[in-house]
């Protein structure tokens, strides 16, 4: 059993602070639909009148949906709030060096809209261009008014920020993605290595949900991990937190792309599963963008099984080591894997775990599934800008200004 930590997420009655007493409503109300407003009062521990106003606010901006009045034992009847799926919508984007897949969300995750183009490591200015004119066609298509687009949210291979996103193309160290897409594209633009972006989204609408600390594990072309703790996306100094794939897991092992030897990611990732085939169909794979070729393979296909028995075994370790670290909850599998393969990985963790008995520190991590499909990442980036809108930040709120 997981402990879930408290769904109460409060709002503060400080001065400036309507930006964020908004979140916690509309935070409280997603966490759990029907709220009336003497619920979220008492949830967020904001005053009735300024309850009363806020959610005023929000039904008025087309936000929330009021229900039917609801007969209560006593008092006046009690209109209960939800969210309202087509109050907004954020478009996503999954980007690297051949392909940009895109979606485009409503406010409660629902995927509206998706398609997939062809590109060819395109420089920087190139990609802005591309990724502006996808936006416009995603909207188009989606039929939708443009004036409830939140905003645009960017997926890309991390580490983000530090020496520019990797695998795309050069010329991109030190290219500010997010403001240039921001001048073109008229409106709020975020950008995330893809293991952060899928995490979010896992908080939002997924696995995650209920979890206030928690470390999503994505397994893709590469390996990373987006840190949750104390329902917060932890970054680090230089946004390199959760790049476990480049944790050493064999000594004197396979060599990696950074540099040094027996990497985690040599182990655990696409590249590392197609290296378990001979060379011919490993060529397929690695250029196989849509990943049809892997989903339609069995994990008791004989390379597949024998890189999942490997892959397993390297992320039990791994799980031990982020147990004792971060103490999390709750360890989410996801990536791009096919559904499959991941739920065959699940199985084989569990096993370990169960057989190697209880840890020094107590029972063993909870590892769950998480998203899984070529998608996931362009999911978890429709969610930056909806998780911007409404997740309450008490760091932000608190920050000094002029």
């Amino acid at each position: 059993m997981i402990k879930k930590q408290s769904e109460n997420v409060t709002g503060t009655n400080l001065l400036h602070a309507k930006s964020h007493n908004r979140r916690a409503i509309l935070d409280a109300v997603r966490r759990r639909d029907g709220l009336s407003r003497a619920d979220i009062t008492r949830i967020t521990n904001l005053s009735a009148q300024a309850v009363s106003n806020l959610v005023a606010e929000l039904e008025e901006a087309g936000l929330l949906l009021a229900g039917e009045p609801v007969r209560q034992k006593r008092g006046q009847p009690a209109r209960p709030y939800r969210l309202n799926p087509e109050g907004g919508f954020a478009i996503g984007f999954q980007l690297n060096g051949t392909e940009i897949d895109a979606v485009l969300v409503d406010l409660l995750g629902e995927e509206r809209c998706r398609f997939s183009q062809q590109i060819k490591h395109p420089d920087p200015h190139q990609a802005v261009d591309l990724l502006v004119a996808a936006s416009h066609e995603i909207i188009a298509k989606s039929g939708l008014d443009p004036e409830r687009n939140i905003g645009i949210g960017i997926a890309m291979p991390g580490p983000v920020g530090i020496a520019g996103p990797t695998g795309i193309a050069p010329g991109w160290e030190s290219f500010d993605l997010a403001s240039a897409m921001r001048k073109k594209a008229g409106c709020p633009v975020f950008v995330e290595n893809d293991a952060d972006a899928a995490a979010i989204s896992e908080k939002l609408y997924g696995t995650g949900r209920d979890l206030d600390n928690f470390v999503y594990i994505f397994i893709g072309v590469g390996l990373g991990a987006g840190l949750f703790l104390d329902g917060r996306i932890i970054r680090g100094a230089k946004g390199a937190a959760g790049e476990i794939g480049h944790i050493p897991i064999q000594v004197n092992g396979r060599q990696c792309g950074c540099g040094r030897k027996g990497c985690l990611e040599r182990y655990v990732s696409l590249l590392a599963l197609y290296e378990e085939f001979d060379a011919g169909h490993r060529d397929d794979l690695v250029h196989d963008a849509t990943l049809t070729r892997l989903s339609a393979m069995s994990p008791d296909d004989i390379p597949v099984r024998k890189w999942i028995d490997q892959a397993a075994l390297h992320l039990t370790t791994t799980f031990q080591i982020i147990s004792s670290m971060l103490n999390p909850q709750a360890v989410i599998l996801g990536g791009l894997l096919p559904e499959a393969i991941l739920y065959a990985l699940w199985q084989e963790v569990t096993r370990l775990q169960e057989a190697d008995g209880p840890t020094p520190t107590g029972d063993h991590l909870p590892v769950l599934i998480g998203d899984a499909s070529t998608y996931s990442a362009a999911r978890g980036a429709a969610a930056l800008p909806i998780y911007q809108e409404m997740i309450p930040d008490f760091q932000n709120m608190l920050k000094v200004r002029d």
